[in-house]
């Protein structure tokens, strides 16, 4: 449940970064943004592959939590 708030908690972050750029600034710093994303994508990407990789270490010890 963590890794699933944390994966929509960048996804609203995401969107709200695009929509802040787009409507107040004009779409300015379309390079700042993206780069913004980008990172937060990563992290995103890096947090959901690790919890991934717990989770299949727990399946083949025979753990159930």
């Amino acid at each position: 449940m963590k890794h699933t708030l944390i994966l929509y908690t960048s996804i609203c972050l995401m969107f709200f970064i695009i929509l802040t750029n787009i409507t107040l600034l004009n779409g300015e710093w379309d390079g700042i943004t993206m780069f913004l994303c980008m990172s937060i994508f990563t992290f995103s990407s890096v947090i959901y592959g690790f919890s991934r990789k717990e989770e299949k270490k727990g399946h083949v010890n025979g753990s159930n939590d």
